[in-house]
């Protein structure tokens, strides 16, 4: 799917020069030889209750527009209560089976290994083995492991969303933390009930909610309204960009800022 027609998604015609025209056709190429790997822009759901969303270059909004083009289930484990800039030691990308990422950081094995509840890749220092690990069986994954002693997950489960928000001309990638999944799920869920629709046939407006929980931390939640109802047209194109961008959201590999840890 070309620049042209995920700007035009986004609600926005993009005049292109001649040039720029033959530097698209020469992209579109190039990215057929796997030149580089495509890195997409990231959205950041705040910390500490901010109602504001942030970009990776720190451009802030408090809401915008975009049609959901891909969602996906994922799993990641940080043995401590911050990420402390580092990726985390086990990931799902499919919130099926999880891998454990050896060789890692040496403080954060020593915190898995002290954890009350041990990654079960960790039993046996001596394995070599770093999965598959099914996530279903984890004892990470189960209700009430959560490092602050509140009622989460250990593992914490999340939501990976390509979006084509308007106006931009690149699909972006946001994280739903634990926090808001049941938000998305509920939205997503009530999007399929009717025929022929889904979650991705509809431009859908982001906003934030402020929560606090009952140890007082304030913390903001994704608040989801369906806006518009998508073309035949844009369907169309929708499901060609589903196609070509489902393998990178489902291998983009979970990054430390992806982590936000509310205790609930």
């Amino acid at each position: 799917m070309s620049t042209t027609a995920l700007a035009t998604l986004g609600k926005q015609e993009i005049q292109l020069s001649e040039a720029q025209s033959a530097v698209m056709a020469e992209m579109n190429r190039e990215d057929e030889r796997k030149a580089f790997e495509f890195m997409p822009p990231r959205i950041k759901l705040p910390s500490g209750g901010i109602d504001m969303y942030v970009t990776g270059d720190g451009e802030a909004f408090k809401t915008f527009d975009a049609i959901v083009a891909v969602s996906q289930m994922a799993r990641a484990y940080w043995p401590t209560k911050s990420a402390n800039g580092l990726p985390p030691i086990c990931s799902s990308p499919d919130s099926a089976v999880g891998w454990l990422n050896l060789p890692a950081d040496k403080d954060q094995v020593r915190a898995a290994v002290a954890a009350p509840i041990r990654h079960p890749g960790l039993l046996d220092l001596n394995a070599s083995s770093t999965g598959p690990f099914t996530c279903d069986r984890c004892p990470l994954s189960g209700w009430g492991t959560s490092l602050d002693g509140g009622r989460g997950q250990a593992c914490k489960t999340l939501r990976r969303l390509l979006l084509l928000v308007d106006g931009w001309t690149t699909p972006a990638v946001m994280t739903l933390p634990p926090t808001s999944c049941k938000v998305w799920d509920l939205y997503a869920s009530s999007r399929s009930r009717t025929p022929g629709q889904a979650y991705f046939t509809v431009r859908t407006r982001f906003e934030l909610e402020r929560k606090t929980n009952a140890g007082g931390t304030t913390y903001s939640v994704v608040k989801l309204v369906a806006a518009t109802p998508l073309t035949d047209e844009e369907i169309g194109a929708v499901l060609a960009i589903r196609t070509q961008y489902s393998d990178l959201v489902r291998n983009l590999a979970i990054e430390p800022a992806e982590y936000e840890e509310v205790p609930f």
